[in-house]
């Protein structure tokens, strides 16, 4: 039955999504403002169809942790390919610090350009976190409300535990922007590099606000101790 909905809803998937980014390809005579609806209207169709044809829901704990007003930075572990579809549908005004070769995705990376994703270079070191500080400054400008990253740099399976990378605290240290931790078991139902995806419910955890870091040793065992 699983491979029979797996089938189903790649079917629907990549027939909807090659339709709706052919349809709206002209991206760059767009609004910003149209194409963060968009977007927003994409996603929340992928978390749709993943609800009533994966079987696949998802549960939140500590809503009310979540800033009204704050710019913030998020901080999520990664599994697979749900939680950046989620993140986007539900964080209003979000954007992503990812790793470049994503910036190369066909059909999706005019979305990804002009919504204002930041790409990191890590073999640049230093002149990319400057690139990265910069680009964070001018998303604030536009209105940006949320930042996303992962810190372990890649993919991670359930239970196992990653590399946590610092460039999350040089951002909070040097911005002066809190962190809001936030950890998932999405892997465990939509597995990553596994065709068949298992129904379940996702458990998401968002854990209280980190309005300052004391140091880079602290940053690393806090979010390993969060996230595993």
């Amino acid at each position: 039955m699983n491979l029979i909905r797996t089938c189903f809803f790649y079917t629907i998937f990549y027939s909807w999504t090659t339709i709706f980014f052919i349809v709206f390809s002209p991206v760059k005579f767009f609004s910003r403002k149209f194409v963060l609806k968009l977007s927003k209207f994409w996603t929340a169709s992928v978390i749709k169809l993943t609800k009533v044809i994966l079987k696949i829901n998802y549960q939140i704990i500590g809503l009310e942790n979540i800033p009204k007003k704050k710019f913030f930075l998020l901080v999520s572990n990664h599994q697979c390919a749900w939680e950046t579809f989620f993140y986007s549908f539900f964080f209003n005004n979000s954007i992503f610090i990812l790793k470049k070769e994503l910036k190369k995705v066909p059909l999706m990376s005019r979305y990804f350009k002009k919504l204002g994703f930041i790409f990191i270079e890590r073999d640049k070191g230093f002149k990319s976190i400057k690139h990265i500080i910069n680009s964070i400054k001018l998303a604030k400008r536009k209105g940006v409300k949320v930042i996303i990253i992962f810190p372990e740099g890649t993919r991670t399976p359930v239970n196992e535990n990653g590399k946590i990378n610092t460039g999350a605290f040089a951002i909070h240290k040097i911005l002066k922007i809190p962190l809001l931790v936030v950890k998932h078991n999405a892997g465990k139902y939509w597995r990553n590099k596994k065709f068949i995806k298992i129904p379940g419910t996702i458990q998401m955890r968002i854990f209280p606000l980190i309005e300052r870091a004391e140091s880079k040793e602290f940053f690393i065992k806090k979010i390993e101790k969060l996230f595993y």
